[in-house]
């Protein structure tokens, strides 16, 4: 494995890129960008190096691995008392905003093809979460109103959470061929343990795991070294353990990133360090895979229709919902198109459309199935350019509109 060409150009443009990352960001060009591109390029479609031995299984698993170590590491920077201050904003986004984005995309997707209804609803939720870490350099500005930032985050962390539930429903009408087969007493009991569950393990995890890497710091039986191991492990046993009792793993990690207790900024630091690296590793190396594996696949099903719908779901299908649920709130017009265009598709909605090839296979139930994968497909690699080169643009937006005018 180590001896395939595959393992040569990643670690070859891993560390070329590391060399020159601050210089190629200020162009717009950011990593998952340019790791998606190389595996597009390593494929079939160019050099046909030979793909590695990963079935949608294995690739799943480490798509979980990665958005668990991703939603912990943003969790644990937000600060929750700043939270209050928002406006609500994230539980606009959350509770208004995400099921409007699955009703609306579903419906436009009926109406674009002839999935029925449920295939739709499977693709609309497909693509319905959203990832801030394609959208990181404009996190990372303090120059940007931290409601802003922190709103998105919260949104980014726990809507993977809370559309999860809604996509293994979808899934199982499809799979039992009639919703009628569906026992709703056992479904109405799964996303209660989902959300309950999940939750009640998060915040319990992260504020334990804290207190005691708290603890051991300053009694001083800890290596520095082990405070950057320990946020890995507590991210990963979070998931585990909140699957293991019925709950949701990205929910779980996500609050035990947000309720993280510890008391000193340098170990707070140093955790962010850790999973910051590991983090953005395991993403590169899953839109590496995503572009050598999955665009090839889907190529050749690219019709207009799709295309169509991919530009729909990055803009009116993200962003009517978001500005009608941010009516009332002291925002500006400026900042409600921030929030709504700050949608990005990334790993969770990779995750979700592995999750539905292991479930379903390009099944008969499906109509016109090759259309839904190929559609997704599309969608997560328009985002991962278009997000990522508008950075520029919202930077000056926003902070021209946040100095102050004279008269």
């Amino acid at each position: 494995m180590l001896d395939s060409p595959l393992v040569l150009i990643v670690v070859a443009s891993l560390f070329t890129y590391s060399l020159l990352s601050s210089r190629i960001e200020k162009y717009s060009v950011t990593a998952p960008m340019i790791f998606l591109l190389l595996g597009v390029i390593a494929g079939p479609l160019v050099l046909n190096w030979a793909a590695p031995g990963i079935n949608a299984s294995a690739l799943m698993t480490f798509a979980e691995l990665t958005l668990a170590l991703i939603l912990f590491t943003d969790a644990s920077q937000v600060n929750r008392q700043h939270l209050l201050k928002f406006e609500n904003i994230p539980i606009r986004l959350l509770a208004i905003g995400l099921p409007l984005t699955i009703v609306m995309g579903a419906f436009i997707a009926i109406g674009m093809f002839d999935f029925g209804w449920i295939g739709a609803l499977v693709l609309a939720i497909i693509l319905a979460p959203t990832d801030a870490a394609l959208a990181q350099a404009i996190f990372n500005k303090t120059s940007i109103k931290e409601k802003l930032r922190h709103s998105i985050t919260v949104e980014s962390g726990l809507n993977d959470g809370l559309a999860l539930p809604l996509l293994l429903i979808a899934l199982a009408i499809i799979s039992s061929g009639s919703i009628n087969a569906l026992d709703t007493s056992y479904w109405a009991h799964f996303i209660s343990m989902q959300v309950f569950a999940g939750g009640i393990t998060g915040i319990a995890i992260g504020y334990a795991g804290g207190y005691l890497i708290q603890k051991a710091s300053d009694t001083h039986s800890m290596d520095p070294i082990f405070q950057r191991l320990a946020s890995f492990a507590l991210a990963i046993f979070t998931y585990c353990a909140a699957e293991h009792i019925g709950g949701n793993g990205f929910i779980a990690v996500f609050l035990a990133g947000l309720f993280l207790k510890t008391k000193h900024t340098v170990l707070i630091q140093r955790l962010k360090e850790f999973s910051e690296t590991e983090g953005q590793l395991f993403t590169l190396l899953m839109f590496f895979l995503f572009g050598l594996i999955y665009i090839p696949d889907a190529v050749s099903l690219f019709t207009w229709s799709s295309l169509g719908y991919a530009l729909l779901s990055l803009t009116v299908i993200r962003m009517v919902p978001v500005f009608f649920v941010l009516i009332g709130t002291s925002l500006s017009l400026r900042e409600k198109l921030f929030l709504g265009w700050f949608g990005p598709r990334g790993i969770a909605s990779i995750l979700y459309l592995l999750l539905t090839i292991e479930t379903l296979g390009f099944s008969e139930n499906v109509p016109h199935y090759d259309l839904l994968f190929s559609t997704s497909v599309l969608t997560i690699g328009i985002s991962v350019f278009l997000h990522g080169l508008s950075v520029p643009f919202w930077l000056k937006t926003l902070q021209r509109a946040d100095k102050p005018k004279f008269k």
